[in-house]
């Protein structure tokens, strides 16, 4: 049946003031999500997941979403779980897009909150879980590799700290951890070089400067000797 143009306008007009014909919950969602009004955004994510529970799009939205409440409330953990299981649903279900790196930048960040708690297991097998995710991402090897530091594991840590500078060599952070170790080992000269790799990646990062200087002054005195 062919619409008359004052029929389709009077449609339109229905439709604009109703909002239904013109978005979806998957949308509504969306801008909800943009807007961090992830109560609403969560709503319309689980609507949408009521239908077709193996909605991608949807599982990410609501994983993003649930993430957003877990951060607004104090790293709620009850959230933080549900987050990560509509994010590994969505993973499982081969969604295209960075869910890998997502997860992985998730999983990084717990350990963090972790880490700051002092608890040291459960920290590492959080990053283990960033590390499967994303190998390629240095943030979590060089985490990993401090903590190993601490725990007196030097050769593991130096592995680790190896692959992270080699993956991200503008991230000062490897190098600097690197000439940690072996300044702790008494080798100044290695520290040193390592050091001067952090300090052309970050010129102005006071505590690279600091060590650099350290070692450079050790240098000195030693070579006068």
């Amino acid at each position: 049946m062919k619409m008359t143009k004052k029929n389709s306008f009077a449609v339109v007009i229905l439709c604009l003031f109703l909002g239904s014909c013109v978005s979806s919950d998957f949308d509504k969602g969306m801008i909800c999500l943009r807007l961090g009004d992830y109560r609403r955004a969560a709503g319309h994510f689980d609507k949408v997941l009521e239908k077709k529970p193996a909605d991608c799009k949807a599982r990410i939205g609501l994983g993003k979403a649930l993430l957003q409440k877990s951060i607004d409330n104090q790293q709620d953990s009850l959230a933080w779980r549900e987050a990560v299981m509509n994010l590994e649903a969505a993973e499982a279900l081969k969604c295209a897009g960075e869910i890998s790196g997502l997860l992985s930048q998730v999983w990084a960040e717990r350990a963090g909150k972790l880490l700051k708690e002092k608890d040291t297991l459960q920290c590492l097998q959080a990053l283990t879980r960033a590390i499967e995710y994303d190998p390629a991402s240095a943030e979590p090897l060089n985490m990993a590799g401090i903590i190993y530091f601490r725990m007196g594991r030097i050769e593991k840590s130096r592995a680790i700290l190896k692959r992270a500078a080699a993956i991200d060599t503008a991230n000062p952070a490897a190098c600097f951890n690197l000439g940690m170790i072996d300044w702790y080992e008494g080798n100044i000269e290695s520290a040193h070089k390592e050091w001067l790799k952090a300090l052309k990646c970050a010129p102005d990062d006071q505590e690279i400067i600091y060590w650099f200087a350290r070692s450079e002054k050790r240098l000195r005195e030693a070579s006068s000797q």
